[in-house]
């Protein structure tokens, strides 16, 4: 697999008004992490992120430059986590995690369904995806882009199971053999396709409300930190410790 490079800047400034501007900006807040490293505060061009990781390719590994770190031989990032907003899909924060080319990690994998099935083609049945991703053990160099369900000749009620995948040398399934991966369901009727479609709209709504709440609960949470920090008459030491750990909270949203 491809090493794609990408450069990032340091940042300063953490929390929600900072990560607003930088976001204003063009720039998305971003943390890198792992392999026993200290955490790095970081920021990086949103335009040039989607370029690296538009999500089709989850598993990039990415050789990540930040100014002033030297790069170390056998090392690279991969994307552990991608906040976007609910509505506009647009990317918010995004968690950058260190790994070790020599040693296997999990990671998932898409599925991505070929052939024809005479349930699906002939008698009008649905593929219905239990798993649109499998989860996997393998070096990170060795991570497929993709993998195969072949459907050719399933019928209706028949399954595909983890044990049906393709084998892939250096690959491991993580899943148990007889786990379904996928279904040739029959086919649903109009009202069953309007009560689905109003249910995902549901979802969708419910998404929205709970991303809105915890805007407002970081924004109290925000307030809090500075009136604490008006009040309280602690060491200097341990003024910065209450300081690092409130703003670490703050920084899984920003």
């Amino acid at each position: 697999m491809e090493i794609i490079p990408l450069t990032v800047e340091l940042r300063e400034e953490t929390g929600k008004g900072p990560a607003r501007r930088m976001r204003a900006g063009g720039a998305i807040p971003a943390v890198v992490y792992g392999r026993g490293r200290d955490t790095v505060h970081v920021a990086v061009d949103q335009q040039e992120l989607e370029q690296v990781y538009s999500g089709a390719d989850a598993n990039v590994l990415i050789d990540l430059e930040i100014p002033g770190e030297e790069s170390e031989a056998k090392v690279a990032a991969i994307v552990k986590e991608l906040q976007r907003d609910p509505v506009s899909r647009t990317p918010l924060a995004v968690d950058f995690q260190w790994i070790s080319l020599e040693e296997a990690i999990e990671v998932e994998v898409p599925i991505e369904v070929s052939g024809h099935a005479p349930g699906v083609d002939e008698d009008g049945g649905v593929v219905q995806q239990q798993f649109h991703a499998v989860p996997v053990t393998c070096l990170p160099t060795e991570i497929p882009e993709s993998i195969e369900a072949d459907i050719s000749g399933m019928e209706i009620g028949d399954a595909l199971f983890v044990t049906d995948l393709p084998q892939i040398e250096g690959i491991t399934y993580v899943l148990e053999e007889d786990e379904a991966v996928l279904t040739i369901a029959a086919p649903i009727s109009e009202e069953e396709l309007e009560a689905r479609l109003e249910d995902d709209l549901l979802e969708s709504l419910v998404d929205l409300e709970i991303g809105e709440e915890v805007v407002e609960a970081e924004e109290l949470v925000g307030e809090e930190v500075e009136e604490e920090g008006e009040e309280a008459e602690a060491p200097e030491g341990a003024q910065v410790d209450v300081q690092e750990a409130d703003e670490s909270e703050l920084d899984q949203f920003d």
